[in-house]
């Protein structure tokens, strides 16, 4: 959690409240005003993640994650009726007008409900994300921001680093970090390039078949040759820094030059 208030807080709030209070984003906000009656509501993640990347809306093109500090059962009877599916991880799907959602109640978010995070209030949220470009809260009824220590500087920097190791999916953390290099064109930390490294030398193929059946979700399966790229890429140590960087910058560059036909030479 972050300690001062960034210059930057302040108009990402005041851009998401619009949003949500606008035609654009209004079934959000309709949401939200459906479930506050049983708890503080916060949204999380990638959509106020979005927005702090673009400025405003433009950026925005995922499922909108919000979390709920109400009990677990205050939640399902809001949600019952509305026919919200169940996810595996004990959350709930739902689609409301033109958003996809998922909810959570506070305590059944997977970092909780797994004891790696202690939470007292949805500014906890914070420490809970893999990514900590993700380590962002929206809360609703303040429209004031939560976020980690690095979430500004990190972005500015164009830099992506773990802020919470252990996840439910390991397999879909590297295709998203994958996303983060190709897609985004952000640069990793080194602890970052390290997990990633790791993981495709031991789950290479498992995140082939991942990415490509999540294909529309990400631009990258459909622009390089993953079995050739991936395998380049984890044939680098990262203790070697430079030469990560280097297979990086050169698949870039390739990836540039040759409109995203990524088989080597």
């Amino acid at each position: 959690m972050h300690a001062d208030a960034h210059p930057r807080d302040l108009q990402l709030s005041s851009g998401i409240a619009r949003f949500i209070r606008g035609r654009d984003g209004a079934d959000i906000g309709r949401l939200v005003d459906l479930l506050e009656p049983v708890g503080e509501v916060g949204i999380f993640g990638g959509m106020p993640r979005d927005f702090a990347r673009a400025g405003d809306s433009a950026a925005f093109n995922s499922d909108v994650d919000v979390v709920v500090d109400a009990p677990p059962g205050a939640l399902d009877d809001v949600l019952r009726p509305m026919r919200a599916e169940r996810n595996r991880f004990g959350g709930y799907r739902l689609r409301y007008g033109r958003f996809e959602f998922d909810i959570w109640a506070l305590e059944k978010t997977w970092a909780v409900s797994t004891g790696h995070v202690a939470v007292q209030s949805l500014t906890d949220l914070v420490k809970t994300t893999f990514f900590d470009c993700d380590a962002v809260v929206y809360h609703c009824r303040t429209a004031t921001i939560s976020r980690s220590s690095s979430f500004w500087s990190n972005l500015h920097r164009g830099v992506v680093d773990i802020n919470l190791e252990a996840n439910p999916h390991q397999v879909g953390a590297l295709v998203r970090t994958l996303r983060v290099l190709f897609d985004w064109q952000q640069d990793l930390s080194p602890k970052l390039a390290e997990y990633l490294v790791a993981g495709l030398a031991e789950h290479g193929a498992a995140v082939v078949q991942y990415a490509r059946a999540h294909g529309g979700q990400y631009r990258f399966t459909r622009e390089l040759d993953l079995e050739v790229a991936l395998g380049d890429l984890h044939c680098y140590e990262t203790s070697q820094g430079l030469q990560f960087e280097h297979v990086i910058n050169r698949k870039r560059h390739k990836a540039t030059r040759d409109r995203y036909c990524w088989r080597e030479d």
